[in-house]
């Protein structure tokens, strides 16, 4: 009878996993072929797919016809880029990918399927941890999530990194139990990979190195291990060659996934330089002004990110099971914690920097419901019934949140839109005024305006069809005007006026960022003093005020949630 229970209990699992998934699919494939190239533009909107793209194709052979294991990239790690080129190859020989939107959606496909990879791995490493009930609410939210959900349709490698990072969650909850060599030897791969893919990701090391630790507790809590009886098994944990299979394992699997670590090293460091180059000095305007690091994550990238009921539930779960000393909860802030204080010390804030953090966040949540639902069952069992009302009254909210954040990527895009009506109604020759060189957020009046680095966006506005007048190349502000360069037209975009409306009168912020702040105001000003409103467009997202209905106090996605958000306005000159 009891077989006949836990063998119901088991296929109810696998079919609740299986729910998840296809759930999970469904808002990752539905509006996958967002902002991809079409006859209006060779490059994808998002603004960083033209390079993994590119060194994937170029690996691929798709480029020149010579297959490389070099990818000539090193701000990133290679596996993602690996796998992109093994699917591009793939795609190929099958005559799948007869354009350039084509080569994108296979890598997007790879991001994808390793997002949904990631939802079943932590199931997986909740089961491990916790038990089933608390893998399927950790699966649930990873699927729901929105920033995870939004970057698993962009051909990146943060979303991708998710995977490995539950799985070495989930090797470290073996490591907690049993502690065998493979798990060690697993956990440690797993992290090599989790670096392999996305740099930072590689601090998962901490939850196995934490979990072999913790592994020497007789029980679930710390208190039971006292005196010198504590020191000396420390100290045999400290020596213990499993330990150090951790780290061993890691740096092989790292070199095996990036092996430009080592066969182009200074390619590799001076990739690494950039990188680390560009989070101490910041991102233009983007991030300025934005406040404590520590404040921010939470506030902006884990707000939107999670969603507001999942970004407290994850706060509350880590007070609740430092309070309990639960050893796999203890496991899991090794690596988030650790992994938060690095990313709110940077002064670049993206919220998809927070992405590796979801799976251990997704088991913290799902850990906090089932542990909650324990001990009410303990203490007034009436009172689970609304545990359950409020958990799955905020679950359907988190989902109806993700919805439309996801529903702004099948949305007709206004750059689109702005495109061809300045295609049919601007005629060549006619100028065109921009603040600063089109990127990925202007219209693409031609096909490779907006493509790639600053050096190819400038010679790209020289070959235009039309007159470009940058404001940000003069000397100052109005310049463009007072000197005579007043162009017919002038588009403009939030991306390019947003931070400095926010900034406006800001006294806490660089001298620097002042200074730039008050240019672009004041051209926005000479804009709209001299010119009218022709044409203006938003992407049509169902919703309440920007979603502030739900994500109060606080009213506009973070930059990379936003990328999806577009908005033109095309003003004319007065006559």
């Amino acid at each position: 009878m009891n077989g006949s229970k836990a063998g119901e209990r088991t296929w109810l699992c696998w079919a609740g996993l299986a729910g998840i998934i296809v759930l999970a699919a469904a808002l990752r494939f539905a509006g996958l072929r967002w902002g991809l190239p079409n006859e209006l533009h060779s490059y994808s909107y998002h603004p960083d797919e033209f390079l993994t793209i590119g060194s994937s194709a170029r690996m691929a052979g798709l480029l020149d016809g010579h297959r490389t294991i070099d990818p000539g990239l090193y701000n990133y790690p290679s596996l993602y880029l690996y796998i992109s080129a093994l699917a591009m190859m793939v795609a190929n020989g099958y005559g799948w990918l007869g354009n350039a939107a084509n080569v994108y959606l296979t890598a997007r496909v790879v991001t994808v399927l390793m997002g949904l990879g990631a939802v079943g791995a932590t199931y997986w490493a909740g089961r491990v941890m916790f038990g089933s009930a608390v893998g399927l609410l950790a699966a649930l939210v990873l699927a729901i999530a929105p920033l995870h959900v939004q970057h698993s349709h962009f051909a990146t490698v943060d979303v991708p990194s998710t995977l490995f990072v539950a799985l070495c969650l989930g090797f470290s909850g073996l490591i907690l139990k049993r502690g065998s060599w493979r798990d060690y030897i697993l956990a440690g791969v797993m992290a090599g990979l989790a670096g392999g893919t996305k740099y930072n990701a590689v601090l998962v090391i901490l939850a196995p190195i934490a979990a072999h630790f913790l592994s020497s507790a007789p029980s679930s809590t710390l208190s039971t291990v006292e005196g010198r009886g504590r020191l000396a098994r420390l100290w045999r944990r400290l020596i213990s060659g499993r330990l150090w299979l951790i780290p061993a394992c890691a740096i092989a699997a790292f070199i095996i996934s990036t092996p430009g670590s080592v066969l182009h090293t200074n390619q590799f460091l001076g990739g690494i330089g950039y990188e680390m180059r560009h989070q101490a000095a910041g991102h233009g305007l983007v991030f300025a002004g934005t406040g404590n690091g520590f404040v921010y994550t939470f506030t902006s990238s884990l707000w939107y990110g999670l969603g507001p009921a999942l970004a407290v539930s994850l706060v509350i779960a880590a007070i609740w099971g430092l309070w309990k000393r639960d050893r796999a909860v203890l496991a899991l802030l090794a690596f988030t914690v650790p992994y938060y204080v690095l990313i709110s010390l940077s002064e670049v804030r993206f919220a998809r920097y927070t992405l590796p953090l979801y799976p251990a966040a997704a088991l913290l949540v799902g850990y906090l419901i089932c542990d909650w639902y324990g001990a009410l069952e303990r203490w007034w069992k009436p009172s689970r019934l609304a545990l359950v009302s409020v958990v799955i009254f905020w679950g359907f909210i988190t989902l109806v949140y993700t919805g439309m954040v996801n529903s702004a990527l099948s949305a007709p895009d206004p750059r689109d839109v702005a495109a061809l009506w300045i295609r049919e109604s601007i005629p060549n020759g006619s100028s065109i005024g921009f603040v600063d060189y089109p990127w990925y957020y202007s219209p693409p009046i031609t096909d490779d305006i907006g493509f790639g680095t600053l050096p190819q966006r400038q010679d790209a506005a020289k070959k235009a069809p039309y007159n470009i007048i940058i404001f940000s190349e003069f000397a100052h502000a109005g310049d463009w005007w007072a000197q005579g360069h007043r162009p017919n037209w002038v588009i403009l975009t939030p991306e390019e006026t947003r931070d400095a409306e926010r900034l406006q009168g800001r006294i806490d912020i660089p001298a620097g960022d002042r200074r730039a702040v008050d240019r672009t105001l004041e051209d926005i000003r000479c804009v709209r003093q001299h010119y009218l409103l022709g044409l203006s467009g938003k992407t049509p997202v169902p919703g309440f005020g920007n979603y502030t209905w739900y994500l109060w106090p606080y009213g506009t996605l973070p930059h990379d949630m936003r990328y999806a958000l577009s908005s033109v306005e095309i003003w004319r000159l007065r006559k």
